[in-house]
Order: structure tokens, then sequence, then C-alpha cells
């Protein structure tokens, strides 16, 4: 057996003290801590696949089974020969199975299955019909790995946690029950990593990616180098205001990663725990592999003086993950959707319920009642733009009004608010209903149900772990954007482009590019959203559009984040008793009874590139189950055409955002409405004549076209094919394209092909 010692790890523990040394925070439940721990690693035989593998089960699509000598395990697609498993057999000295953080009074351990258990001859593995459970006993000395749990004392550095897997047809599913964890006496798991190398390759080939959920989704190329994606990390449903970072990071609103390779792969399906997840990946460089991973988030901790440690609530639910392997044709992204949908249904986090368009396809508009304390759009005025759309042939329109209740855009505390009266109060909200109600329209109200841009009384507000105001930054959509619509750089080439402002009225905009938004204690909001439902506010309205909880999702002293998740959605499922319900982002958690879904991310955080591209993801997911649509396009922008495609390709309700101002009506960018009236209702027509008959279906395929019919090199053009077998051509690009199967898009145009 290796011999192992620990060391401090030099670079880790001034990163440690600098921290601590910077902070200033004095509340929240504090932890004494010492130095960051890391231990020397074991024989690389340990690190290993060895080749020795006990097969556990087997069916017609994948072969499961465990390495008997380093417990990970392994699994190989019978489809395409294909193994995929937990640590690779390439000699190494840094993959391991599972690993983790454990936060003790005499220092914080880095700890990992390899290293610190299979090493020391701590581990062990059981199979009854076909489920396999494997045990880790982790320390950080061979001499406490040999005491059973009962003989550990309080100085023992040591945690006890199983993983038990079972398989379905082409599913392996790994389950870890935190609340069976045991650990070292006052100690606890700031974050743990589940199969951090599975699927991980020293040399990756040019058609393997990862499926990232930046957003929407994307695809990181492999076997190539960018600086910008080298390495990345998404945050499932954003991040946790109870812990703010400085930097903004990337935000997933769908809890799923993938991998391809060669003409296999599989998508990872966090289904508990996902609020807790954050995503990394990296490429390969020098001798470290490619690989994608899930992170867990088990205990919120920040830094203290005085050598200590903030610490939150302690999550002791479940952490699952459902890996669905794909062969041959179905291993892309699209199929990993598909996968992922049925996955989200069988969990009833998805409804099974299709898409409906009763009469004409929805045309979805926001109206922007105030921001920063003027008035932009009067209730009268509301009327006034909806008789506009009415008069030129649009009538099924879905009308969002933020910015209505006191506060404006930046809403006060919902609970305690009125219609503005500015605006045109209660009784011209009534007078708009009438008109909606007559009009065939849908009038929903923007409401924030957790969050306010004043904070809450002592009683009713989050605290954050330094014991201030939990908050967090609403974006706002009416400042200034000079670099808006950026994103579609990689699909319209290195072409740079300014937003044109020529026309714009400077004092329609908003002179806040966010505000801050505080939060509500979670235990007081289910009965004061309950009781808000239940007053009258649905007879003058057909639902909500909630702004916050499709967003951003919170935990706070006393409840984790999934707890707090659990408690945020079954609320939203509850507006469906009363009226519609309409959800900003689109976080998957808030859209189980949601009727639209607006705002949604087609761009990415990073950077995109021909290495890391934006691909509708979560689009594939939910077409089908749920309209929606992205950021409001601004009929403004130089790049309008470009937004336009951008909708069709990725199937979304057309959506824009306006205000009246002086007289005249604008959109957000500041172009007068009259100036752009017929391209908005020409592009309305389109999407009418497209997807009317679509609304039902799944995106079963999309794909970047990068051959044309006489085999030479193209760029720009995409295709999404549905369910029922129609395909949607769009062609970015300045000129006419083929397709290899002699299709022809003209350029900045589009194709519908039914097969």
């Amino acid at each position: 057996m290796h011999n192992k010692r620990f060391i401090v790890s030099a670079t880790a523990i001034m990163l440690f003290l600098c921290i601590l040394l910077s902070s200033c925070a004095t509340g929240g439940t504090t932890f004494r801590t010492g130095n960051i721990i890391e231990a020397v690693t074991a024989d690389s035989s340990y690190h290993t696949f060895s080749g020795k593998t006990e097969t556990v089960t087997a069916n017609d699509f994948i072969e499961f089974g465990i390495d008997k000598n380093n417990h990970s395990v392994v699994v190989k697609d019978l489809v395409t020969d294909y193994t995929w498993s937990a640590i690779s057999d390439r000699k190494n000295e840094s993959e391991y199975a599972f690993g983790l953080t454990l936060c003790t009074n005499s220092g914080i351990y880095k700890l990992n299955t390899q290293d610190n258990s299979v090493a020391f001859s701590s581990s062990s593995y059981s199979s009854v019909n076909g489920v396999l459970t494997v045990s880790y006993l982790l320390s950080d000395k061979k001499e406490t790995a040999e005491k059973s749990i009962d003989e550990m004392t309080k100085t023992d550095i040591f945690v006890s946690f199983s993983v038990v897997y079972s398989v379905k047809e082409q599913t392996v599913y790994a389950d870890i029950d935190m609340s069976g964890i045991k650990c070292t006496e006052g100690a606890f798991i700031s974050d743990f990593s589940v199969m951090p190398f599975f699927g991980a390759s020293y040399t990756d080939s040019a058609d393997d990616y990862f499926l990232i959920p930046d957003n929407s989704g994307a695809i990181m190329h492999l076997g190539k180098t960018d600086a910008a994606t080298d390495n990345i990390s998404v945050n499932v449903y954003g991040e946790n205001p109870y812990n703010k970072k400085d930097e903004k990071t990337a935000s997933a609103t769908i809890p799923v990663f993938g991998v391809k390779r060669n003409n296999s792969a599989f998508a990872a399906i966090i289904t508990d725990g996902d609020a807790l997840a954050v995503i990394n990946a990296k490429r390969a460089v020098n001798e470290s592999p490619s690989s994608v991973y899930p992170e867990f988030t088990i205990t919120e901790i920040a830094s203290a003086d005085n050598n200590k440690l903030l610490k939150g609530s302690t999550y002791n639910g479940k952490i699952s993950i459902a890996y669905k392997f794909l062969s041959g044709n179905n291993a892309t992204y699209s199929g990993m959707a598909a996968v992922s949908r049925e996955e989200f249904i069988a969990n009833s986090v998805l409804s099974s319920s299709r898409t409906a368009i009763e009469n004409e396809y929805p045309f979805y508009l926001t109206i922007v009642g105030a921001a920063d304390s003027k008035s932009l759009t009067t209730i009268n005025q509301a009327n006034d733009i909806l008789g506009i759309l009415k008069g030129k042939g649009i009538n099924n329109i879905i009308l969002s009004y933020k910015g209505l209740l006191s506060g404006g855009y930046a809403q006060k505390n919902l609970y305690t608010s009125d219609v503005n009266k500015k605006l045109g109060g209660n009784a011209g909200l009534e007078e708009l209903y009438e008109y909606t109600r007559t009009q065939d329209c849908t009038l929903m109200i923007g409401a924030d149900i957790f969050s306010s841009s004043q904070k809450y009384l002592p009683a009713d507000k989050a605290f954050s772990i330094q014991n201030n105001n939990e908050s967090y930054i609403l974006p706002n959509d009416m400042a200034f954007n000079e670099n808006a619509g950026s994103g579609l750089l990689s699909r319209i080439g290195n072409n740079s482009f300014r937003i044109g402002k020529e026309k714009m009225n400077p004092a329609i905009y908003s002179q806040s590019s966010g505000y801050n938004m505080y939060i509500m204690n979670v235990n007081k909001l289910h009965d004061k959203f309950q009781t808000y439902l239940e007053n009258d506010i649905f007879s003058v309205i057909d639902g909500l559009t909630v702004t916050d909880a499709g967003r951003t999702i919170y935990s706070d002293q006393n409840n984790d984040r999934q707890a707090v998740m659990t408690t945020v959605s079954s609320l939203l499922r509850a507006i469906s008793n009363y009226g519609k319900l309409c959800i900003e982002t689109g976080n998957l958690y808030s859209v189980y009874n949601a009727d639209f879904i607006s705002g949604m991310e087609f761009d990415t955080f990073y950077s995109e590139s021909e290495f890391y591209e934006s691909v509708p993801f979560a689009q594939s997911v939910l077409h089908g189950t749920v309209l929606y649509s992205g950021k409001p396009i601004d009929a403004g922008n130089p790049l309008f055409r470009y937004e336009m495609l951008r909708y069709i390709e990725y199937g979304a309700v057309p959506s824009y955002e306006w205000i009246y101002s002086e007289s005249n009506i604008y959109c957000y960018s500041g172009y007068l409405l009259s100036d752009r009236i017929a391209e908005i209702v020409e592009f309305y027509n389109n999407i009418t004549e497209i997807f009317t008959d679509l609304a039902d279906e799944t995106i079963i395929n999309h794909r970047k076209i990068d051959i044309d019919a006489d085999g030479n090199t193209i760029s720009g053009v995409y295709c999404t094919t549905y369910s029922d077998g129609t395909e949607i051509y769009v062609n970015y690009s300045g000129s006419i394209a083929s397709t290899p199967e002699n299709i022809a898009i003209g350029p900045y145009d589009y194709v519908r092909v039914k097969r």
C-alpha cells in the first residue's frame, strides 16, 4: 500500500488568507477553520482504469459494470462498442470518481475517492438484482480509514457515503442520499463533485464536443483551443443571491450537460439537487483531459474575520443524475434534448400536455408603464398601441404590462403595492381588461413575487450569508445598450455593427442599467403569495408575468436553495388555479404550468465563436410543450433581420417591448414604431405561416450546414427539423445558399420544407 501523507498547499493558503484579510463580514453562522489541506496523491494505479471489470447488469443497449480494483463504474455501449468509464485507462495521478471539500475546525480538507479511500482499502461494493452500491470511507490517513465509524474520535478526519447505481434500458441512474453521509463531528461538506472524469479524454477528435447548458445551450468543440472558452463554469439557475460573487457568471436554464465522442454520446440530467449544481467544463491541455461534470454546493460558505467561515444551511436531500446513452444518428445534442424531455416529463418537471393554438398564432408584447419614476406608457396609451396592432391585422396579442405597479419597472413589494395612479389606476386597469377581453387579447401584469426594489420589513426579509439584505441585480431593458445583438456574430461572421440610435430620444431611456432587488424570507412567502392569489386581482387580468422566479432562485440561513426552489415552484403551479402564467427567462423548475415563457436567452454568456456555438437546446426540450419567446426584438436595430432569423431558427413567438412617449409610439430602441410597423407585421405574418401548425410539434433535430450542393464550404446556414417532418432553413449570409439536398435559401432569408 502506498504510504500517504498530507501537505499544506502554500498557494491555496495564501489565497485563503487574502480572502480572510479582505473580508469584513461579521454576521451569519460562524465556523472556525484552519488551513486548506490537500493530499499527496496515491500511486497512479489507483487513478487508472485497471481493465478488471465485473459486469453488474446488461441489456440490448448497454453493459454496466465496475472496476474491481478501483471501484469506479464502466458503461459499454453495445451498439457502437464504445466504452465510457469514470476514470480512464491512461496512467495518471489526477482522476477520481468523486471529490469533496470537508470543512473542520482543524482545516479545510480536499478529499477524493481514489487518494483517500480506494488507496486505503476503505471502499467496497455490492450488487443485488442489477443495483450496484459503492461505499467509500474517505480519510486523511490510513490509520483512520481502518477504523469503523463507531471507533472514530472527535479528532479523526473522515467522510462516509454511498452511491447507488441502477439501470433501465439505456440509462444509468446515480443516486447519493446526503442525509446518510457521516463525517467528523462538527464538520460539514461545502462542495461535492460527481464523476468529474466520466467521459473525459486526452485526445479529442474534430467532431467531439460537449453540450454546455450556457443559457439556452452551447456546443464546446473539442480538439481545439480557445482562450475564452477553454475552462468554463455555468451555474444551474444562475448565481445564488444568498452568497453573491463579485463577477457575473454564466447561467443554465436546463440542468443537463452532455458529451459526444465518435458515434456515441450521453446526456447527464440532474434530477435531484439541480439548484445546487455548477457545470464545469474544460478542453484538454498538457496532461489534463477534456472533461465536463457537475459540482454541488452542499453548504454555502464565505470568509469571515479571525480565521472563521460563515456557513449557510446544509443540504440533506438527494443528488441524482440520469446518464442517458445515445448511439449513431441519435448521438447529437438534439438526441440529448429528446431524452431530457422524456425524463423531465416522467418526473413531472415538464408537462406532458401539448401546446394548443386557438385561432391565430400569438404576438407577445411587453409594455412598460414606468421606470425611474417616469411614466412611459399610460393605460390609455396601451389601449392605443393595441388598437394600432389590431388595425394591422394582428389579433391574438398577449399583452404583458410591466412597470404598472408601485415602483414601476423596479417593482416595490407586491403585497403592499397598487396600480400606479399616474398610469390610470385600478379603474384604468379595469377598462383595459374589458377592451382586451372584447378583442380576444390576453392581459398579463408583471409581478415580482419574492423580490422588491425597496427593503422588506425586518420580519419579512431574507438575510445573505454576510447578514445583509439578500438581493440580486435586475437587468433593465429600458437602459441604452449599444452592443445589443452582438451575440449573433457567430452566425453572421465577424462583421461589426453599431446599433443605430440616430433617431433616439434620450429622454425615454432609463438612467439605470439595473436595479437592486431585495428578497423576501421564503418562510413568509407562501402565505403572502397565497393570500395575493385569492384577492380580486384576477377579476381584472388574465394572469401574471412572473419576472423574478424564472431568472433566479436563492437560499437563506434556514433553507437550502433546493428547498426554496421547491417552495417557489409549488407557488407558481398554484397560479394555474387562478389565471394564466408567463415566466420570464424560463429556468426549468418554474415552467411546469406556464402558458408562456418570455425573454429566453438565445445568446451564450461566454463569447461565441467557431469553437463555442449557441444551439437551441432548451428550445428543443420545450417546443411543443409551452410557447416561448426570446429577448424583445429591437425593430430599430440594423440587425433586425438577423434577429428575426434567429427567432425562426429557434421556433420562437415574436416578442417586442415598447413604450409610448411624447405622443409617438416607440420601440425601446427609440425608433418610431411607424418607421418599422410594415416590417413587424410582415415578420409576424411569416411566423404565423411557418409555425401555426408546428406549435404542438417537437424539435427533433437542429444542425449547421457546412457544405452546399456543389461541395463548397458555406457558413451561416442552419436547419431545424420538427417531429412532423417539416424543416426550416435559415441563411444568415449575404449570398444565396444551397444545401446538399439542392434546397436554395436566399440571402438573409428562410425556407420551409415539408418532407
